[in-house]
């Protein structure tokens, strides 16, 4: 038997980053243009790829 059936899924939590003022799931990495930023810092520029 299901005991747990009326515990839906929470929606999920977003932040908006000062820096860029995009929209992102919290604690995920997220791009802007051709960038990778995570923690509000650029992992991967897009540029360096290249």
């Amino acid at each position: 038997m299901k005991r747990r059936t009326h515990q839906g899924a929470a929606t999920p939590t977003v932040s908006k980053d000062p820096n860029t003022g995009e929209i992102h799931l919290r604690h995920r990495a997220y791009k802007v243009g051709e960038d990778l930023y995570y923690n509000g810092r650029v992992v991967v520029s897009g540029t360096a790829a290249e």
